[in-house]
């Protein structure tokens, strides 16, 4: 039994102590392994890389040097290197890596890959390079890339704009601005203006300043062009500028302008075309010796003036002046429709023969003039002479040059005021031809300028059928109402013309200087007619 309990124990023994040295053997030798086996250590050669400047989208066969790279990922561990990914951290854009020439790299090994920068746009630019292995220590390893594009770059600003609601009539501007924000020059082609809707916005490219197109913008510059919005009516406009230009990442851009029209409001003004229109017709006579025959001339034709006024159903008032202080010979202050030929002749023959022979003014009409006028006024010697809603025409006559102290602009001006509408005063003249004169007759210089200045008539003193030269001058002094001064400024665009209640187009303008509608000589309405003119009004433009 001992030897037999003996030997199990001794067999006991040796099992445990045969346990023990394994387990400890086993983990020895573990360790001994890692130590002997090393771990893989990543090192990128270069950790950055500048480009420098880089023409953008440069198309040469063979690209400037400057615009590739190589990278250099090295082993230096004791085991192989696993390279897990490589990839670009924006992989759009200017900078693009090729393959590593080997994802696993033995202990002392490399692998290489290319980076290349092909810029398409100006600026300066960066990305970054992510190499992804199993070194325990860098997991993950960067390369710094940056480089500068060599690019004009274009920028148009505003690229929206809305005029928002402007009043019928109103008028508004907005600069746009085309810049280059680039590192080269820009070459500006074109500038091109598409409106999609109404007709009420424009563009003014301002080639006074820009010169004309194309324009080379360097690094820095601008220039502005002008949309100017004005509005005709209530419809929506719509509008585009288009600028094409050499930037090879925008070729073109655009900017889209919206602007709206209301109207602030309207009128309509009522006018009734009279059945005679009203004309006082003034003749100024010089009264000089070498006048004699040209007077006697006017006063023995002057039936047919009198007779062609009838003709036409004017309501005249005919009047002579000769005296310096302006008062009317004769006991008639005025000739008008009341008249026969014969009485009209005699009575003319006494406002010009009567009264001392001549003043200091007798070669002076507009003088003349300026006195009569003087005394048509309330308690005048001549009141009731000339009516203030009838037009009004001054006749010089006279074979010497106009020598009134003052230049003909003061009298026209100083006459025409006299009227709401300064085309209700004209001038005629009787006088030497201009500008040499005719016969013994000098010319009437001085006030041929007034007759051209009002669109009167000129007519020869030299000629001998006087009958037909009153008769022209009785068709051009009488009124024929064709202006209708407005209440209100309308916009232009919007004026509406009825005649008798049926709208019309033709025959007629707005007179913008006389704030009026002007109907054309084959177009001016008959006596009795009802003509209304509707039109918008303008808003408050500064509101």
């Amino acid at each position: 039994m001992l030897n037999r309990n003996a030997l199990l124990l001794a067999s006991l023994g040796v099992f445990g102590i045969a346990c023990n040295e394994y387990q400890i053997n086993e983990k020895t030798d573990v360790q001994a392994d890692l130590d002997e086996d090393g771990v893989p250590d990543i090192a990128v050669d270069p950790t950055s890389i500048d480009f420098g400047d880089v023409i953008a989208y440069d198309e040469v066969a063979a690209p400037p040097a400057e615009e590739v790279a190589v990278v250099t990922v090295t082993n230096q561990g004791e085991i192989d290197l696993h390279i897990e990914d490589v990839y670009l951290e924006e992989e759009s854009g200017p900078f693009s890596i090729g393959a590593l020439s080997s994802v696993l790299i033995q202990p002392g090994g490399s692998a290489q890959l290319t980076v290349t920068f092909n810029p398409r746009e100006a600026g300066d630019l960066t990305n970054t390079i992510f190499f992804v292995s199993d070194d325990p220590d860098e997991g993950t390893v960067e390369v710094l890339l940056n480089g500068t594009g060599i690019a004009p770059a274009i920028e148009l600003s505003p690229t929206e704009y809305d005029f928002s609601t402007l009043y019928v009539g109103c008028e508004s501007e907005q600069i746009f601005t085309i810049s280059n924000v680039g590192t080269a020059p820009l070459e500006v082609g074109s500038v091109a203006w598409t409106t999609a809707g109404g007709v009420d916005l424009n563009i003014d490219r301002n080639e006074g300043a820009n010169g004309p197109l194309p324009w080379t913008l360097t690094p820095g510059a601008e220039v502005q062009v002008v949309v100017t919005a004005a509005p005709t009516d209530e419809v929506p406009d719509v509008a585009y500028i288009d600028v094409a230009s050499n930037d090879p990442l925008r070729p073109s851009v655009r900017a889209s302008i919206d602007a709206a029209g209301e109207l602030f409001g309207s009128t309509t003004d009522l006018f009734e075309q009279p059945i005679r229109g009203m004309t006082d017709i003034v003749f100024a006579v010089d009264r000089s010796c070498s006048m004699d025959d040209d007077i006697i001339n006017v006063q023995n034709n002057f039936g047919t003036f009198v007779n062609t006024l009838a003709s036409m159903d004017a309501d005249y008032h005919v009047i002579a002046t000769v005296e310096d202080n302006g008062r009317i010979n004769g006991p008639d202050l005025y000739i008008d429709n009341s008249f026969s030929a014969s009485q009209a002749q005699a009575t003319i023959t006494a406002m010009i023969n009567l009264g001392a022979s001549y003043g200091s003014n007798t070669e002076r009409p507009f003088m003349l003039f300026e006195s009569f006028l003087a005394e048509t006024r309330s308690g005048g010697f001549n009141e009731g002479a000339i009516r203030e809603d009838a037009k009004l025409a001054l006749v010089g006559v006279s074979d010497e040059p106009e020598q009134s102290v003052n230049n003909y602009t003061y009298y026209v001006s100083a006459f025409q005021s006299l009227k709401a509408n300064p085309d209700d005063v004209i001038f005629h003249g009787i006088g030497g031809d201009w500008p040499s004169g005719c016969g013994s007759a000098s010319a009437f210089t001085g006030f041929y300028e007034a007759t051209v200045a009002t669109g009167g008539l000129f007519l020869s003193i030299c000629a001998t059928d006087w009958g037909s030269h009153l008769e022209a001058l009785a068709e051009g002094s009488a009124a024929d109402l064709t202006s209708f001064p407005l209440t209100e400024y309308p916009v232009p665009s919007t004026i509406e013309v009825r005649v008798d209640g049926i709208t019309t187009s033709l025959g007629w303008e707005y007179n913008a200087s006389l704030n009026a509608i002007d109907f054309e000589d084959d177009y001016v309405p008959e006596g009795g007619s009802t003509i209304e003119v509707s039109y918008a009004l303008y808003g408050d433009c500064e509101g």
